[in-house]
């Protein structure tokens, strides 16, 4: 129901409905919808940080990398919803959410991040990407990368156009990188 609307824009109605559950029920389990929305989070944020911790171990993580990113980007129109992350989607709410819910929210970009600075070790490690890779710059490019696609693929009905636009991340990703911090300065 979040990841679907938002958390602003699920209201109790809409949340009984998908849980199948009378409010009492629901309060009564979770005392608010704010710790519903933490739960929610929490248990998503362990979902992705498990299978990034996977994309980390596969004998290729660069392909298993791949197959992380495209494949929620290109899935039935029935789940186009869930083509954009759910801390993507959420970040816009984050001034209006409650102190827990923005810190488990941020907890989980956190968390990403430092998942994928583990597949980039990895891929180093694995002669996948080169050994001068610049390892954090790397992750926070890639995270940038992560969240730009998340949102366009959910605006953008081009399966083909996705697919080439994940290519030319990894095209960028196991190219050479800059030799200082910015060209600019």
């Amino acid at each position: 129901m979040f990841w679907q609307k938002g958390f602003q824009a699920s209201g109790m109605r809409d949340i009984q409905h998908a849980l199948d559950m009378r409010p009492g029920s629901i309060y009564a389990r979770f005392k608010s919808k704010d710790v519903l929305f933490q739960t929610v989070v929490e248990q998503y944020n362990e979902c992705n940080r498990r299978k990034l911790v996977e994309v980390a171990n596969a004998v290729s993580p660069i392909n298993a990398l791949r197959e992380f990113i495209i494949t929620p980007l290109t899935g039935s129109e029935d789940k186009r919803y869930a083509r954009q992350c759910l801390l993507v989607k959420t970040i816009p709410e984050l001034d209006l959410l409650g102190i827990n819910c923005q810190q488990v929210v941020m907890e989980g970009i956190t968390t990403s991040r430092e998942c994928f600075i583990l597949v980039i070790e990895s891929a180093i490690d694995k002669n996948e990407l080169p050994a001068n890779t610049p390892v954090s710059n790397a992750a926070d490019w890639l995270m940038n990368q992560f969240i730009g696609l998340r949102a366009y693929a959910s605006i953008n009905d081009d399966d083909m156009g996705i697919k080439f636009m994940v290519d030319k991340l990894f095209i960028d990703l196991t190219s050479a990188w800059p030799e200082t911090q910015a060209l600019s300065e």
